[in-house]
């Protein structure tokens, strides 16, 4: 009896300890450890560009750049990232040393990125000294009015005369910012700001006259501040440029056979770029200070440099757990000729530039959309909340896109995508109050998961140079097309206005989305006469 009770007592132990063994199977094949490093790359990597990137035309805006510097500096880089990606991607085939240059990459975001925060104060407007010395007039002699106004009328006078304008303006600009005008942004950004005090009362009789408060006038082209930032990005988007893509390759190349499941790994990217931009974006609503060359509390946008590049070292650290297999340059060459051969057809070239425009169409809301909404007076909470409502109207589309794609086909869901582009840029145009932009949000998840997907799995179809195709869509759409409407839309919005350069975007969608509706019929109808045609003929041979 003893012996049975211990045998049978060392079977149980047996079965629980493979029972352990299973679990701990079981727990490891769940969580993938390959597959997590590129979950966290993903979730890193869209968190760091979330904390920074939807607010750095408000940055930039607060610097007096004009929309045309902020075109040039977002088609810059969305052009030399479509020159250099291919090149470095080539390059680092050659040679087997993608990871090396991947990692290259990541510093280049990291140091070029931080770098246009900590550029010294070179220059400022031409109005913003004459508004720094009556701002302080009216500041530190508000306890008397009469005093005010002798300042003020005495400083004007000062200010008039050749000489002493420049000495005058000076003094009054050192003695609020003391030497934080020759510190770097990110370092005065620890230094003591100045503000009003709480019992300071500015009344309409403060201001005797409001001709003596020019109007800010934007930074020249020529001015050191848009040429260092112009110089920063160029070099660093050189260097930065095949990040995303050499990412993309190692995940595609660790999933293997489950190429499929490559959404479910960009999926936590989308979820760090909304959270991130959400919480940072309410995190520096709270803090405003005033800006004496506008007479508008500007909010401190240097908190969100600090977050991009401590997300960015971790996305850093987790890439230097990649894997890249060597690459098999047999029928690189067939299947890129292959590739360019399709464009001869009139069907992939007329798709390319729907590609294209759609492309121009993001870029342009991307970088211009909070430039409105802060002209129109828009709180900074509100842009987070917009991030979101974005964020998680992509997350549902792209998880619906496949139902969708097989429903309704890729050109009506192409169709639907260009129209909801040309609903959201008329609402755009004339709608004036900033918290009605959100509901209209909820359509980024088809201008841009919809399309998105419909484009991927449209030159996906394409046997033997769905790859090459591929290529082509990533460059028109974030390369060419990104620029583009930063570019164009950066001229329209200088010239005419925010509203103005909606609406006209408004109208050249529904002009693309008439042609696109037509060219598509026209080709079918020919194709569908061309078959009945064969099969006449056909039948006609048989007969004989």
């Amino acid at each position: 009896m003893p012996e049975e009770s211990t045998s049978l007592q060392r079977l149980y132990d047996s079965n629980d300890e493979e029972g352990d063994e299973n679990s701990k199977h079981r727990f490891h094949c769940k969580i993938n450890r390959k597959r997590l490093v590129s979950k966290l790359f993903y979730l890193f990597y869209f968190s760091a560009f979330g904390s920074l990137w939807p607010y750095l035309s408000l940055y930039f805006k607060q610097l007096f750049l004009s929309p045309r510097q902020l075109g040039i500096l977002v088609a810059v880089r969305s052009l030399v990232q479509f020159v250099f990606t291919p090149v470095w991607g080539a390059l680092a085939d050659r040679f087997n040393k993608s990871k090396l240059v991947l990692l290259l990459g990541l510093s280049a975001w990291l140091i070029s990125t931080f770098s246009l925060a900590i550029i010294p104060i070179g220059e400022q407007p031409k109005a913003c000294y004459e508004m720094n010395s009556l701002s302080l007039s009216l500041y530190q002699n508000s306890s008397s009015h009469h005093n005010n106004v002798t300042r003020l009328s005495t400083r004007a006078r000062a200010m008039k005369a050749p000489n002493g304008k420049r000495r005058a303006s000076k003094q009054s600009y050192e003695s609020v910012f003391g030497t934080s005008r020759f510190l770097p942004w990110a370092l005065s950004f620890f230094s003591r700001e100045y503000e009003p005090k709480e019992s300071t009362k500015l009344t309409e009789s403060t201001f005797p006259d409001i001709k003596l408060h020019p109007s800010p006038e934007k930074i020249s082209d020529s001015s050191r501040l848009f040429v260092f930032m112009l110089c920063i990005t160029l070099i660093g988007q050189i260097f930065a440029s095949p990040t995303q893509c050499l990412a993309d390759t190692a995940t595609l190349q660790i999933l293997a056979e489950d190429c499929h499941e490559y959404g479910k790994q960009a999926f936590w990217g989308s979820v760090g770029y909304g959270m991130t931009a959400f919480i940072v974006g309410t995190a520096i609503s709270g803090k405003k200070t005033l800006n004496p060359c506008s007479g508008e509390m500007d909010i401190n946008y240097i908190p969100c440099f600090y977050v991009f590049a401590f997300y960015m070292v971790a996305a850093l650290i987790v890439a230097s757990r990649f894997r890249f297999n060597p690459v098999d340059h047999s029928q690189c060459k067939e299947t890129a000729v292959g590739g360019l051969k399709v464009l001869k057809n009139f069907d992939y070239a007329f798709f390319l530039f729907i590609v294209f425009y759609c492309g121009t169409a993001f870029g342009f809301i991307q970088t211009f959309l909070f430039w409105h909404l802060r002209e129109l007076g828009s709180p900074q909470i509100l842009f987070g909340l917009i991030i979101l409502t974005n964020s998680t109207a992509e997350v549902v589309i792209y998880l619906l896109s496949e139902r969708l794609l097989r429903n309704i086909g890729h050109f009506r869901v192409m169709y639907l995508g260009l129209l909801c582009y040309a609903l959201r840029f008329f609402y755009y145009s004339y709608c004036s109050r900033p918290w009605l932009f959100l509901p209209i949000e909820l359509i980024q998840g088809i201008t841009t998961a919809a399309l998105w997907s419909s484009f991927v799995s449209h030159v996906g179809a394409v046997p033997g140079v769905a790859t090459t195709l591929q290529g082509l869509v990533n460059g028109f759409y974030t390369g060419l097309g990104y620029a583009s409407g930063g570019l164009l839309g950066g001229v329209m919005v200088h010239e005419f206005g925010t509203s103005t350069a909606f609406l006209v975007f408004g109208e050249l969608t529904l002009i693309v989305l008439f042609v696109f509706i037509i060219v598509n019929n026209v080709r079918h109808t020919e194709e569908s006469k061309s078959k009945i045609s064969l099969q006449t003929i056909n039948k006609a041979d048989d007969f004989y």
